[in-house]
């Protein structure tokens, strides 16, 4: 009885279309739908806002091809999810194979904006083995959707998510990273109910102090059965200036929670960064002769000491004026001269290769030379040329390499003069 019936109705269908159209509109959704809902929360969404859309079509026929033709939505941005998936239910009281596909979109502006219909082609076969050829539409749905400015802070990415959290990871412990070496840093942000697209660039950690080497951003949308998660890794090389302690700051990003409707803010707490502590320079164990010490090489010390000091005496007395006479036995770093060599080329980043040479020599002597409040200044001015968002012009390198040898050599005369 019911093949008889859905015979009868599907060549009552191919006579209507051959004999005039006027009829199909009445015949043609007993037989096949297309349906289209959008899960919208209970305020109308923002722009921007995820969007599910779910799509359901079936059709009560032998069917031999059939192809869901997508309308152009030029107001949305949209990304399908996993294939169509299909299954056996009732329609109209009749069981029918019924298909769905899942779509997310995304409202670029705000507005009444329509999604036009979606059209499904189908061939069927009669149950007089005839072929026919049937199109089923759904109807356009309008969405009203809602400006998001004043909601969150013009300045950032507006990021709409179920949740977002971050995982931060350090290949070095940012507080032991080895002298004049670099901390490779890992930020994971992971936002539920969004694409990878969506999520905000590389955050900006420049900060006095710091050398930052920022690295590539791997993203990645992952397909769940609640949703789409998106992912993004962001990575950094990071190091400090001197040997003493630095921050590197907090990262913020503000996203509204579609759930509780409101502005949420996500964030990785500040950390300080430091090279590790200098090894503890090992101390030659003194070597204790078995038997007497012979008295020539406490002869020859005594005698070297005393040529030492008499000398120490003609060129450090007071008609020397205030030459240190200990500079002139001191050999001049091959890093302060590296210093001077890139500050006559004006080669900037050159210059910056040997202060952290020069910052290797001696550990315990560049801490203090980096203290001194000119070279601090001009080293800083030198970092934010090289590495800040809006470099700045360089500072003048010859004048900052003569003011860091000086520092130099005051740190070597106070280290003596101890």
């Amino acid at each position: 009885m019911t093949a008889r019936l859905l015979g009868l109705f599907t060549a009552l269908l191919v006579a209507c279309r051959v004999g005039g159209t006027h009829a199909e509109p009445i015949l043609a959704p007993a037989i096949g739908h297309v349906d289209v809902k959008a899960e919208l929360p209970k305020e109308p969404p923002y722009v921007g806002e995820p969007i599910l859309l779910r799509v359901r079509w079936s059709v009560r026929a032998n069917v031999m091809l059939e192809q869901l033709i997508q309308p152009t939505m030029t107001n949305f941005d949209w990304q399908q999810f996993g294939i169509d998936a299909s299954t056996n239910g009732m329609v109209d009281g009749f069981p029918t194979p019924i298909f769905e596909r899942v779509l997310m979109i995304t409202p670029l502006k705000a507005g009444a904006l329509t999604i036009p219909p979606f059209v499904l082609h189908a061939t069927i076969v009669t149950v007089h083995n005839e072929r026919a050829e049937m199109d089923f539409s759904s109807r356009p749905l309008v969405v009203e959707v809602r400006s998001h400015e004043g909601v969150g802070n013009a300045r950032a990415r507006w990021l709409p998510a179920k949740s977002v959290k971050f995982a931060d990871a350090w290949e070095t412990p940012p507080g032991e990273i080895p002298f004049g070496e670099m901390a490779r840093r890992t930020v994971t942000i992971e936002a539920a109910g969004t694409t990878a697209d969506r999520l905000p660039p590389l955050p900006d950690i420049r900060a006095p102090g710091i050398i930052v080497f920022p690295g590539p951003v791997d993203r990645q949308t992952i397909v769940t059965d609640e949703g789409p998660i998106a992912r993004a890794q962001y990575h950094w090389s990071v190091r400090p200036v001197s040997a003493e302690p630095a921050s590197v700051p907090a990262i913020h990003i503000p996203w509204f929670d579609i759930g509780a409707r409101r502005m949420q803010d996500a964030s990785v707490s500040e950390r300080e960064v430091a090279f590790q502590h200098a090894a503890r320079k090992s101390r030659q164990p003194s070597t204790e002769a078995s038997g007497m010490l012979s008295p020539w090489p406490l002869a020859a010390g005594a005698a070297g000491f005393a040529w030492t000091a008499a000398l120490a005496y003609l060129i450090g007395s007071p008609k020397s004026g205030s030459f240190r006479w200990w500079g002139l036995f001191e050999p001049t770093p091959r890093a302060i001269r590296r210093l001077k060599v890139a500050a006559s080329r004006d080669d900037a980043r050159g210059f910056r290769r040997a202060v952290e040479e020069l910052s290797r020599v001696d550990r315990d002597r560049w801490r203090k030379v980096s203290a001194a409040d000119d070279v601090k200044r001009g080293l800083g001015l030198l970092d934010a040329s090289l590495f800040a968002a809006n470099a700045a012009a360089p500072p003048e390198l010859a004048a900052l390499a003569q003011t860091i040898a000086r520092a130099w050599r005051g740190a070597a005369d106070s280290q003596k003069l101890r």
